[in-house]
This record gives structure tokens, C-alpha cells and sequence, in this order.
């Protein structure tokens, strides 16, 4: 059968030893086909739909570039925010009494303690998620998705 330039075949699921998921193949225009790597199950009561994710870069400001994750959040100029670093992960809450706030061209800007704290630099990209129903934005650094990638494949391979 064909199939348009960039169309998916296959599909991920679980597997029949217990739930791991399965690689999905891709099959591409000229016939050939390529595995691809294990999707994710997710739990039933989670909609994708509602998480926005972009990844987005860092300029020497620490202003995130990308605004999407901020307009799905419903966050506009002025909006006080919480901005907290740990590690590779930052979180970001709206909140009244929010020591920072949206920038007037609606754009996030990360503190420098909390660029400090997870090593992020001018150029940087980070993998930001917004969740609508939590008022809540998420940011990660490429090196935590490294990490979680790395870590995924080693428990995969052990099994």
C-alpha cells in the first residue's frame, strides 16, 4: 500500500511479556523500512492534548524565546511568577506574590540564580511544558533529557 511522504506506518502498544511498549517502524517512501525507538504508554486519565510543549532557546538574558507555553498557560504581560531551579529542571507557577514577573513582550525571563543553579547559558535550549489544568510550566535541560534517554535505553537493554 502506499502511503504519503512522512505518513506513519505501524503502531506502538503493549507488549505481550507485561506492558512494555513496543518500537514503532516507520516505513518510508522508497519502501524501506526503519525501527524506531519504544513509545511511551500513557495513563488513561492524562490527555496529551493538554500539555503544550515547545523547545525553545535561551538568550543572554534568560529570556525563553518560544511564548506558546506561556499564551497556553494563559500567562500575559506583568503576570507574577515563581521561577524555581533545581538541578536540570526548572518550574515556573503563577502566583500573587511572585518575585518575578511576565516581560511587557510576554516572554518569560529565567532568573539569573536559577540559570546559575542549572548551568543553562546564552544559546542554551531547554524542552518547556505547559499544563493548562496546573497552572504549572516545566523546563528541562537538554543534558536532563540526555540523562532520561540514557537511562530509559539502559533499563531497556538489561531486560
Amino acid at each position: 500500500m502506499l502511503r504519503e511522504e512522512g505518513e506513519v506506518a505501524g503502531s506502538a502498544g503493549e507488549a505481550p511479556d507485561g506492558g512494555q511498549p513496543r518500537a514503532v517502524r516507520y516505513e518510508q517512501p522508497d519502501g524501506l523500512v526503519a525501527p524506531g525507538l519504544p513509545l511511551p504508554i500513557f495513563a488513561r486519565n492524562v490527555k496529551p492534548q493538554a500539555t503544550v510543549c515547545a523547545v525553545t532557546s535561551v538568550d543572554a538574558s534568560g529570556r525563553l524565546a518560544d511564548r506558546r507555553p506561556l499564551q497556553a498557560l494563559g500567562w500575559c504581560a506583568g503576570r507574577a511568577v515563581d521561577v524555581t531551579g533545581r538541578d536540570t529542571a526548572i518550574t515556573a507557577a503563577a502566583r500573587r506574590s511572585g518575585r518575578w514577573t511576565i516581560s511587557r513582550s510576554g516572554h518569560l525571563i529565567l532568573p539569573a540564580s536559577v540559570r546559575r543553579t542549572c548551568g543553562i547559558g546564552p544559546g542554551h535550549r531547554l524542552l518547556v511544558l505547559a499544563y493548562p489544568d496546573r497552572a504549572l510550566l516545566v523546563a528541562y535541560t537538554m543534558s536532563a533529557l540526555e540523562l532520561m534517554v540514557s537511562r530509559y535505553i539502559g533499563e531497556h537493554e538489561a531486560s
